[in-house]
């Protein structure tokens, strides 16, 4: 039988970006849905370090696409709008952002050139995470290059508006609070 672990996702270490945990804090403060988002990360960690049991992974999931303007990264979707940016190279997986879906959005294209360094990392600064096996790739785990062109087009579309378009098309929602 699979321990926590072999099934958690195939990683054998993590590492939590300064920044992650700053956007954790900032979420956690303002309350609300961003608040239980910050408690689903926490959740998220707990199941991949082994705190948390293993029945709550099915809750989280990696995004079906994944994301291609960054080398290695994918999405963690945690629910109600709210995402975990991170890089996921070899067995280590580093937790860089954590944020709405339009946040994540926005500040995956701000960095869409960025290569994360792994190796600039110390080994003391990375969670252990035992048991875990190599993750293979399979043919479901790859992107395919129709979902990469419907990707592009949808950024491309999105880099056309601006908050300012976006609020006059929805400007009876605005509004109507």
């Amino acid at each position: 039988m699979l321990d926590t672990h072999e099934q958690a996702y195939g990683l054998r270490a993590l590492y939590r970006d300064p920044l992650f945990d700053r956007t954790l804090a900032e979420l956690r403060s303002h309350g609300g849905y961003a608040a239980v988002a910050a408690d689903k990360a926490e959740e998220f960690i707990g199941i991949l370090t082994g705190k948390n049991p293993a029945e709550g992974r099915a809750r989280f999931r990696f995004t079906r696409k994944g994301e291609y303007r960054i080398k290695n990264c994918r999405k963690v979707d945690l629910g109600c709008g709210y995402r975990i940016v991170c890089i996921q190279k070899d067995q280590r997986l580093v937790l860089l952002y954590l944020g709405t879906h339009d946040d994540c959005f926005r500040w995956i294209e701000r960095h869409r050139t960025a290569e994360y360094d792994l190796d600039s990392v110390s080994e003391s600064a990375w969670i252990e995470i035992g048991g875990a096996h190599p993750v293979e790739r399979t043919s479901c785990g790859l992107i395919c290059e129709e979902d990469r062109f419907a990707e592009e087009y949808e950024a491309s579309v999105m880099g056309q508006l601006d908050d300012a378009a976006l609020r006059k098309v929805f400007s009876g929602l605005i509004e109507r609070r």
